[in-house]
């Protein structure tokens, strides 16, 4: 992959971790890992559909 792809890719995990963070403290809402790594595999979809590693 290219390093462009690479870093997308992290800055996604990272958004969505911050998110479910946010989730915990402020809604008192905790999703299980395995929803957190398929909510972060479908937004990957998205990205990628949407062209976010083809830059």
């Amino acid at each position: 992959l290219p390093m462009r792809a690479i870093r997308s890719r992290l800055l996604l995990v990272a958004w969505e971790i911050w998110k479910e963070r946010n989730a915990r403290i402020f809604q008192h809402a905790h999703a299980m890992v395995e929803a957190l790594l398929a909510k972060i595999k479908g937004e990957a979809a998205i990205w990628c559909l949407a062209g976010a590693q083809q830059s």
